[in-house]
């Protein structure tokens, strides 16, 4: 088994929290869409449905994750997917915060140049590597540009913002409406 600075195959682990990300997405805008009283019954039902199905993977997907027999894994899991700090990973892995932060440092800087194939090659190239660390770069953290109505300029905002003005704003809407 290869091991890069003690991390167990991060391919594979980059793989897993894309997925994450990826289901999540999708579950809100499912979620947006059962919520959505202009949206025909049956498509609301539809999308109940699914998003049954998507939570179901999810779950499955975090289960994996976190009862993984590899502490990489596990520590990939609490601090990209349930956002945990490392000093909350360390706790939750029995594991000392330098040892917890050593591991993570080399993942993070990993994923900003890979030197190595994953065990697991689910690409011909490192090429195709590397774009697909980039894209991941850009789920975990991505910004999203929005403009004023004011004077027209354009600027950035982190994702965790723009989440948090989505669900304001579906709120208002919702309790405006009388839901």
């Amino acid at each position: 088994m290869t091991r890069l600075f003690g991390l167990y195959n991060p391919g594979t682990n980059l793989r897993m929290i894309q997925d994450a990300y990826r289901i999540m997405d999708y579950i809100e805008r499912l979620e947006s869409i059962e919520h959505d009283e202009g949206s025909s019954l049956e498509r609301r039902q539809a999308a109940a449905k699914e998003k049954s199905y998507q939570v179901k993977d999810l779950e499955d997907l975090k289960s994996y994750m976190r009862n993984s027999k590899h502490d990489f894994t596990k520590l990939v899991y609490y601090k990209y997917i349930e956002g945990y700090s490392l000093e909350e990973v360390a706790q939750v892995l029995a594991h000392s915060y330098s040892y917890v932060a050593k591991i993570h440092a080399s993942f993070t800087e990993y994923m900003k140049q890979p030197t190595e194939e994953p065990i697991v090659k689910p690409f011909a190239n490192s090429e195709e590597f590397n774009k697909y660390l980039k894209q991941l770069r850009e789920l975990i953290n991505p910004e999203y540009e929005t403009c004023c109505s004011h004077c027209g300029s354009t600027t950035t905002i982190p994702h965790e913002l723009a989440r948090k003005i989505f669900a304001n704003e579906s709120r208002r809407e919702r309790v405006k409406n009388g839901r």
